[in-house]
């Protein structure tokens, strides 16, 4: 009798334990709902921040889509095509700001730079900065936009 009731003690603290675990994970549709929110949140950034040329706003925007990553690396995530995707989107928001930051940091050099010689050469390599930073942010973005719909699709 006393096996009997240590086994079935046992077995009710490893139901428990289950259920515990199942109950406390969160669903597909929750991990959805949480990294379609950054996300949107990002690219609400990019909207309404993407005109505005000056370099102050352009280096916001960079802080701002650094954050996001951050956002979505924190996010606690169980379903493995979820991971995948977030993965690249932390990659592509990361990219994106450093890209932007750099994009910032090329208008500041330039819009610093003296009419003499020297400032013609800041200048230069100030707009070749511009255009090296500005490919990777068209290519850090079109991938964001693949993963953005990569991640509504998966979570219609």
């Amino acid at each position: 009798m006393d096996f009997f009731r240590k086994q079935t003690a046992l077995f009710l603290i490893i139901f428990a334990g289950c259920m515990l675990t199942v109950s406390c994970s969160e669903s597909r549709v929750v991990q959805c709902t949480k990294f379609t929110a950054i996300v949107t949140k990002g690219n609400g950034f990019i909207d309404t921040k993407k005109d505005r040329n000056d370099p102050g706003t352009t280096k916001n925007l960079a802080k701002d889509l650094n954050q996001i990553a951050k956002e979505l690396d924190a996010l606690r995530l169980t379903d493995t095509n979820l991971k995948q995707i977030q993965q690249q989107s932390v990659k592509s928001f990361r990219d994106l700001g450093q890209a932007l930051g750099d994009i910032g940091k090329a208008v500041e050099v330039a819009n610093r730079a003296s009419t003499s010689i020297e400032g013609r050469e800041q200048i230069q390599k100030a707009q070749n900065d511009f255009f090296r930073a500005k490919q990777q942010a068209k290519q850090a973005a079109a991938n964001q936009d693949a993963l953005t719909e990569k991640l509504i699709n998966y979570c219609k």
